[in-house]
C-alpha cells in the first residue's frame, strides 16, 4: 500500500507495503533521487519468493529511530535491511550495526561500511560500530568493490562482496537483487 507516514520526529516520509501478510520483511530504503516507485520491479519478484515488503523513502532526515518508529507503527518486529546506494546506504550500516534485536540480515549496494572511506575519501561516520549480522555488498564498480573489501573488517558476521553483473541491463540487475536478497532471507 503506498502511501505517507509521519516519522517519530514528526515529518512525513513515502512507504510502501506490500507482499504477503505474515511473511519475512524486507525493509528497503532508497537511494537519494529515487523514488519508492522505483523499487516495484525487485519488490514483486521478492512478493513471489513470499516475502513482504516495506520501501522507505529517501529523506536527510531519515535516522536509525525514524526506521525503527516506522516498523513499530506497522506491528514488524525484525526483518533484513535493504540500503541503495548514497542515502539508504549509510543508513542500512548503521541500522545493522546499532540494531541487531530488529535486523537479520544487511545488504548494500555500492555503500561500505561507514568507518571505510567511500570512493570520494569521506568517512560518514568514524564511530560506527561493526556489524554482527550477515552482510551483503552488491557493487557496481572497481571503486566500489574496493570500498567493500575494505568494509569487511568491520563485520563479524558471513560477509560477502558480489558483483552487479547487469549494470547495464535494468532487468538482470532486478533479478539479481532479489535474488541475493532471497539467499539473506533463506539463512535465518
Amino acid at each position: 500500500m503506498p502511501g505517507t507516514m509521519t516519522t517519530v520526529e514528526g515529518f512525513p516520509i513515502p512507504v510502501d507495503v506490500a507482499g504477503p501478510e505474515g511473511s519475512p520483511v524486507v525493509v528497503v530504503l532508497c537511494a537519494a533521487q529515487r523514488t519508492t516507485a522505483a523499487y516495484d520491479p525487485v519488490c514483486r519478484r521478492l512478493h513471489t519468493a513470499h516475502l513482504r515488503t516495506v520501501v522507505i523513502g529517501a529523506d536527510p532526515r531519515l535516522t536509525a529511530k525514524s526506521v525503527v518508529g516506522i516498523m513499530d507503527s506497522l506491528g514488524i518486529q525484525w526483518g533484513i535491511v535493504v540500503g541503495d546506494r548514497l542515502g539508504g546506504g549509510d543508513l542500512a550500516w548503521d541500522l545493522a550495526a546499532t540494531r541487531l534485536d530488529r535486523f537479520t540480515a544487511l545488504l548494500a549496494i555500492d555503500r561500505g561500511h561507514p568507518r571505510v572511506p567511500d570512493v570520494n575519501g569521506v568517512i560518514a561516520d568514524e564511530h560506527c560500530p561493526p556489524v554482527e549480522i550477515n552482510t551483503t555488498v552488491l557493487v557496481s564498480t572497481r571503486a566500489t568493490r574496493q570500498v567493500a573489501a575494505t568494509s569487511q573488517r568491520f563485520v563479524y558476521g558471513d560477509y560477502r562482496v558480489v558483483e552487479l553483473t547487469g549494470r547495464r541491463n535494468a532487468a538482470e540487475s532486478t533479478a539479481q537483487l532479489a535474488a541475493e536478497i532471497v539467499l539473506r532471507a533463506s539463512t535465518w
